[in-house]
């Protein structure tokens, strides 16, 4: 029903938890052009205050954001195209319903940058040697 609202978890995750924030707000940026789409950080669940509750914060591998829109059609194709420009991103989006939907990064963008030139069939020297060969 296209005049229903619903909403949804977005789970942002990154090696390091600033790196996910950052992210999760370049990820905000693209949903909040999205026609109907709300799209705001979750509260953390860190519990306590100063620096204890920050550094808590700091720890969490993931930042959450929640999407509310009549129809999650555009956002998902939004998230996998935002997803697919670097293979560190991931993506876990919890529907209300509880339904989960993940998306992993794409090629890297060194990697389409190796398959313009021409370099896409050479593989790296570092891998393309087992070292138990040396003799």
């Amino acid at each position: 029903m296209s005049d229903e609202i619903e909403s949804a978890q977005i789970q942002v995750f990154g090696a390091d938890p600033r790196h996910a924030e950052v992210e999760a707000r370049e990820l905000r940026e693209v949903l909040r052009r999205l026609d109907g789409a709300q799209v705001r950080f979750a509260q953390s669940e860190a519990t306590g205050s100063g620096e204890h509750a920050k550094s808590a914060e700091l720890l969490t591998p993931e930042v959450v954001l929640i999407l509310t829109t009549g129809t999650f059609a555009l956002a998902r194709t939004a998230i996998k195209a935002w997803v697919d420009v670097r293979k560190s991103r991931k993506v876990r989006v919890v529907h209300s319903d509880g339904t989960v939907t993940e998306f992993q990064g794409g090629v890297s963008g060194r990697e389409v940058q190796a398959l313009r030139d021409g370099q896409g069939g050479r593989r790296d020297d570092r891998t393309a040697t087992d070292p138990g060969d040396e003799r």
